[in-house]
């Protein structure tokens, strides 16, 4: 049987979430304060356990905004959920929704009371009138909203002052507070793992504990794999090579989405670690085999840090996830 602790599923509660409890008693006290906390950080760092674990905590709604392309399908989503969660039916919202969505939307939000909503990866769903939608809620409703998502500059965005997008319906109180979620250091990722051996009674040596804290670098998504495999009786080796094999298959997926210089981009700091800009834009233009203006190349790379992926540090740039270095 696998270890909880490093069941790789999202949690839902603290008893299996490892040392959070400071950043969700903060996102509580934040939304107790009227305040809608905006938790900001790179994939597989725990935000979506910890947005899951406070609105089942605060008996609120979880919407997994990944798969949702349409204010349509956030309608259907949040109405489905409040039938299950409070026994209200919005069918009528629905309904409603086919012909205008934000509208079926206020209308929902407005049935719910001094309701919680937590949106997973709300990148996915911003658009203009998603954000009036949450300036109408903001202002005549007593709902309360917690977000996660991976972009820089996300609370601009969202109360409506985005660079080039000036809304007339920007939020007059500016609730959002934007929570910064890292991956561990080296020591956190230590005691996590040692904590998992322990808890769990599994047979993880000293070295092979520092090995896989060294190789996943802090993201916690690839600690949770490597324990939960280290749990079930598979060598630290085996267990690296798995790890690996599903890694592959996740950011391959999340590579294919990224724009050419993008992934030159990545490709280069897979083989370098640590690289200056000169020195990054001159193998990244080997890699295409051709110039790229200084224009280009700097606004694909500050998309890769604004989206989590690159880390800019001491004017030197990195990959934030280690086994991006898959791409090479």
């Amino acid at each position: 049987m696998a270890c909880k602790i490093f069941d790789p599923y999202p949690k839902d509660s603290r008893e299996n979430f490892y040392d959070r409890e400071n950043i969700i008693d903060k996102v509580e006290k934040l939304v107790s304060g009227k305040f809608w906390p905006l938790l900001i950080g790179p994939k597989r760092v725990g935000k979506t356990s910890i947005v899951k674990i406070v609105t089942k905590e605060l008996n609120g709604i979880y919407i997994d905004a990944s798969g949702i392309s349409s204010l349509k399908e956030l309608v259907n989503q949040i109405s489905s959920q409040v039938l299950i969660k409070f026994q209200i039916d919005l069918k009528f919202v629905k309904i409603e929704g086919e012909k205008s969505p934000s509208q079926a939307l206020q209308k929902a939000l407005s049935k719910l009371g001094n309701a919680i909503i937590g949106i997973d990866e709300v990148q996915n769903i911003i658009t203009p009138w998603f954000i009036r939608v949450l300036s109408v809620a903001y202002n005549t409703t007593d709902i309360r909203f917690v977000f996660t998502g991976s972009m820089i500059g996300m609370s601009k965005i969202l109360t409506g002052e985005g660079k080039g997008e000036k809304f007339s319906y920007q939020f007059k109180g500016k609730p959002i507070i934007e929570i910064e979620i890292k991956p561990f250091t080296f020591e956190e990722s230590v005691n996590f793992l040692k904590y998992g051996k322990d808890t769990c009674n599994i047979n993880m040596s000293e070295e092979e504990i520092i090995d896989a804290s060294n190789t996943y670098r802090g993201i916690i998504g690839w600690l949770t794999y490597y324990g939960n495999l280290r749990s079930l009786g598979y060598t630290h080796r085996r267990a690296q090579d798995e790890v690996t094999k599903i890694a592959r298959t996740i950011i391959l997926s999340e590579f294919s989405s990224l724009s050419e210089i993008q992934q030159v981009i990545i490709k280069a700091l897979s083989i370098m670690k640590q690289a200056r800009w000169r020195d990054l834009k001159k193998v990244s233009e080997g890699f295409l085999r051709r110039d790229i203006k200084d224009w280009t190349f700097n606004h694909a790379l500050k998309q890769l840090i604004n989206a989590r992926i690159v880390l800019k540090e001491n004017e030197k740039y990195s990959l934030i996830d280690p086994l991006y270095s898959i791409v090479q």
